[in-house]
């Protein structure tokens, strides 16, 4: 099978970055030579979470929302005689609250409004449970809260890779039959294998996920049935990572089509999960993403032979949905006017901030907005009429977004809290507390640490990080100074995800008892009402936790020769920025998910900052001067042209020793004032930098991109 290899240019969907094409294009291919093929478009979006009235910015402009979503993809369905419309999981889950709080029966709702053809599940459909996703797709009561009756999906949803335990069976079939223009396409679904460590494992109970080698089994299997049924065309779709940079497109969809014969049947594999860009080739298999949040879709064109079935030419363009000059569709709008009018809070300013009530750093100290959101667990009440709990934990995973500086709505605390976790209250002993605090500092395979510092409510500790793991709470106490009691059992509020074991809290499932409650965000958005009463809204470290072990004292002179890591340079880069964007975990093999880092190589990967190395970031190694070149070049427009990038780099005695990838970068920094020489005229591309250093470029890089 040939098809026409089309790659769209990457745009950043980051309201803070503006920086490369107007619009997404790819080419739709030629005309076959074969006069009488059918052409068909698959025209689909991943990862729309539910996002029906976000605004997102993409090259300064605004972009998204279901209105303008529906508007282009019904004039997309328009222009051609054959279409099938296509959603590739996530389309739910983490979602923006005018879905979030029915349920995402909101976004349900538009999605059959539109008449999607099929769909795929995505790791955010399993956040509730399987109970839950069944009410949603098939119809019925939702078991969260028992407030929210499903219509169900009018349109077929497919996954071949979770198996239900309890009869070794799909847990919805794995496949469907797609026919238009006289043409057979069979669709087969996949969901990532690392979805049980994406949601709480209360949501992936009762199912288990093929492994890489059961689940490339499988899709040859399901390929075979559908091909005995006469369809040789066949489209997966894989809420899978994949990302295409410079020409090659990598990540799990990658590695499942390198896994698929060369001349298996599948054509197509849509990718999801990562919010990324791909477009490319790989193994013959076309790859395709379109970013996330209704940003974005994807035109997957098809040649197909109808005599045969087969696939004569492929390609795909995947467009940005600018807002601009675009007529929003009307009947998106009713539907998100049905919500805001049952949700009136949505609207309303609950208080305000003067920016400082952030996260930062929350995976490894105590953060001002962690201490804020413990505080209103602790107070939440379970109906028990116990009054508050002893103590409150917050894992720091669970804070996607700081308190922006301004007006804060309540759409805003959702950012914050989107998952919809409910809050539960335990009782455990004094020696469960301490085992708890131990189990915050974990170890990656590769022997590292993997430190998830727990947001705490009602006590303090102190922790001496030099000693083993087991010794390391030398003092845990209440907040009057009390030392906690080893047997004395307390009540400690926690979210489900945590109450399962998530985040490795195993200690928490043999509590001694558990007692369901309220929603963590509508606790956490009536705390802030009840407490500010709409004025200013505030939150500070207070000594809850002390971490010693590593000197916090300034040195008399200051220390500029450390170098600083690749993730660091790219978690402070994010921060500078505020880029606050994705919920997924970075695509790359070499970064847990749970990493302190892992959200900051997220933003910038989805914003275009960087690309990694065969799949890896590496990001302990020490970024070089040419690496944070190349990254902060992304910021500015109008970079130097190739000769004048020569003639740049000319003028330094090792200009030539600037690697290929890092030259125009290099001489656009140097152009514009930011770079400057290390060493009279040395550029020492292969150097690193300190900390200093770092921080300089970074600011000078963001003040040229705002100017």
């Amino acid at each position: 099978m040939s098809w026409k290899k089309v790659l769209g240019k990457s745009t950043i969907r980051v309201a803070t970055t503006a920086l490369l094409l107007s619009q997404l294009f790819g080419a739709v291919g030629s005309v076959s030579a074969a006069g009488n093929d059918v052409e068909v478009h698959l025209i689909g979006i991943n990862d729309l979470h539910g996002q029906l009235d976000t605004t997102s910015i993409v090259s300064d402009k605004k972009v998204g929302t279901a209105p303008i979503l529906a508007t282009y993809l019904k004039e997309a369905q328009a222009k051609y005689e054959n279409s099938l419309l296509f959603h590739n999981g996530d389309s739910v889950g983490a979602s923006a609250p005018v879905s979030s709080l029915d349920r995402d029966e909101p976004t349900m709702e538009w999605m059959n409004m539109m008449g999607f053809d099929v769909g795929s599940l995505g790791n955010h459909e399993f956040d509730q449970g399987i109970a839950a996703l069944k009410a949603q797709i098939f119809g019925g009561l939702d078991p969260k809260e028992g407030k929210v009756t499903h219509a169900g999906a009018k349109f077929d949803y497919v996954n071949a890779n979770v198996i239900e335990t309890s009869t070794g069976k799909p847990l919805i079939k794995p496949y469907v039959v797609k026919e238009v223009g006289g043409v057979k396409i069979g669709f087969i679904g996949l969901v990532t294998k690392a979805t049980p460590s994406k949601v709480s494992p209360a949501g992936t109970a009762g199912v288990r996920f093929l492994s890489a080698e059961e689940e490339v089994a499988a899709v040859n299997k399901y390929a075979k049935e559908l091909q005995d049924q006469g369809v040789e065309t066949i489209i997966v779709l894989a809420h899978d990572p994949a990302t295409t940079k410079e020409g090659v497109t990598t990540g799990e969809a990658a590695d499942l089509a390198k896994a698929l014969p060369a001349d298996s049947p599948v054509d197509v594999i849509v990718a999801g999960d990562n919010h990324a860009l791909a477009n490319g080739e790989v193994n013959g298999k076309l790859i395709v993403q379109a970013y996330s949040y209704g940003t974005a879709f994807e035109d997957i064109k098809l040649m197909i032979d109808p005599k045969t079935g087969d696939v004569t030419e492929k390609s795909a363009a995947v467009t940005t949905t600018f807002q601009d000059g675009v007529k929003e569709d009307p009947e998106s709008l009713a539907i998100i006017k049905k919500s805001l009018d049952k949700h009136p809070e949505l609207t309303k300013p609950v208080g305000t901030t003067d920016g400082s009530v952030t996260r930062t750093d929350a995976y490894n100290n105590e953060a001002p907005l962690g201490n804020l959101i413990a505080d209103a667990m602790r107070q939440a009440d379970f109906g028990d009429k116990a009054g508050a709990a002893d103590f409150a934990f917050m894992n720091p995973g669970g804070i996607r977004a700081d308190l922006p500086q301004g007006d804060v709505t309540f759409a805003d605390l959702a950012k914050i809290q989107p998952f919809g976790n409910t809050l539960v209250k335990l009782e455990l002993t004094g020696a469960q507390i301490q085992t708890l605090l131990q189990q915050q500092w974990g170890t990656n395979a590769d022997g590292t640490p993997n430190t998830k510092t727990l947001q705490i409510s009602g006590l303090k500790y102190t922790a001496d990080l030099n000693k083993p793991v087991a010794e390391r709470v030398t003092s845990l106490t209440l907040e009057d100074g009390t030392p906690i009691d080893p047997g004395k059992t307390y009540t400690a509020v926690v979210n489900n995800f945590m109450a399962a074991g998530g985040d490795n809290y195993k200690v928490l499932v043999d509590a001694k008892s558990s007692l369901a409650g309220p929603i963590d965000l509508d606790v956490f958005y009536q705390y802030i009402v009840d407490k500010f009463k709409g004025g200013a809204i505030q939150a500070k470290t207070e000594g809850r936790i002390t971490n010693l072990g590593a000197s916090t004292e300034q040195p008399e002179t200051p220390v500029t020769t450390e170098v600083i890591s690749r993730a660091e340079f790219v978690s402070a880069l994010v921060d500078m920025l505020k880029l606050n964007q994705v919920a997924a975990a970075p695509a790359f093999k070499d970064v847990a998910a749970d990493a302190a880092y892992a959200d900051a190589i997220a933003e910038a990967a989805h914003a275009g900052f960087i690309q990694g190395y065969g799949g890896n970031f590496n990001p302990d190694r020490d970024i070089t001067r040419e690496e944070a070149a190349t990254i902060l070049a992304k910021l500015l427009n109008n970079p130097v042209s190739d000769k004048n990038a020569a003639a740049i780099l000319a003028g330094f005695e090792d200009g030539k020793t600037v690697s290929a990838y890092a030259v125009k970068s290099m001489a656009t920094l140097i152009d514009k004032g930011i770079l400057s020489a290390a060493d009279k005229k040395l550029l020492q591309p292969k150097q690193g930098l300190s900390n200093s250093d770092a921080k300089a470029l970074i600011q000078k890089a963001v003040a040229a991109k705002a100017s």
